[in-house]
């Protein structure tokens, strides 16, 4: 029997036995993310498939063939071996199948509101809250970590809204905070306008070369270069290994 999508988000709030293990990039590949995507490698059982979720990029420019090709270049020597890549046609198949199949689950970036759109009206939301309380690991770069902030909304800057979405909700796993990828540092000023347009919010921005590892103790900055915290015109520098969060939750 199918969960509907208020029993799994109810068990996972209620739920003090699962761990989350969570791995959200700023949008970087290669060398620039070794340690990041390290450090998810390391948390898969890799007798099992790496399920890949590509359909934020644009296929055109970006082949889906070609995309898989990648992500085996980039995982390949951390010895993954085996992988499974669904596309759009495919996500309907979450509704029958358990996330406890995969060894994790690994969600590229592009266009952030068509993957939204796309990932709750096929059932692959659920799929994915069922994940996080099955203690599986799951990656999101740039666009795929932008949907675990509680919006979407900042995405906006970058990224058109051309499938039209208007409820922006992100899965929401860093105690309300927002997020923002491939951050350079000439953005401050622009960033620091922006929080103090919006004066209660936390925005967590993450450069090309760093990320986040969210588990339900706390949240440490990964990878090669600090991450930042801009709250009502205010910044916070969280260097590499220092916690920026401490029990993350999902909150309404």
């Amino acid at each position: 029997m199918n969960k509907t999508e208020e029993e799994i988000s109810k068990t996972i709030k209620t739920n003090k036995g699962f761990n989350m293990k969570i791995i959200l990039s700023g949008g970087g590949s290669g060398e620039d993310t070794k340690e990041v995507d390290e450090k998810f490698a390391s948390l898969l059982d890799k007798n099992k498939p790496l399920l890949y979720i590509p359909i934020a990029i644009d296929n055109i420019k970006h082949p889906y063939p070609d995309c898989l090709k990648w992500l085996r270049l980039t995982f390949d020597n951390f010895g993954i071996k085996n992988y499974e890549m669904w596309t759009e046609g495919d996500l309907k198949k979450s509704k029958d199948v358990s996330p406890s199949n995969f060894s994790g689950i690994y969600i590229g970036g592009g266009n952030t509101p068509y993957l939204l759109k796309k990932l709750k009206e096929t059932g692959f939301w659920e799929f994915l809250k069922e994940a996080i309380e099955s203690d599986i690991p799951i990656y999101g770069g740039s666009a795929g970590a932008t949907i675990f902030s509680k919006t979407i909304k900042y995405s906006l800057y970058s990224d058109k809204n051309w499938v039209g979405i208007n409820e922006l909700t992100g899965m929401n796993v860093l105690s309300g905070y927002e997020i923002m990828v491939h951050y350079k540092k000439e953005e401050k000023d622009k960033l620091i306008n922006i929080s103090e347009e919006n004066k209660s919010e936390n925005i967590i921005a993450l450069t090309e070369k760093n990320g986040l590892y969210v588990n339900s103790k706390e949240v440490v900055v990964i990878g090669k270069e600090p991450a930042f915290v801009f709250n009502n015109g205010k910044i916070r520098n969280v260097p590499v290994g220092e916690v920026l969060l401490i029990k993350p939750n999902f909150k309404e």
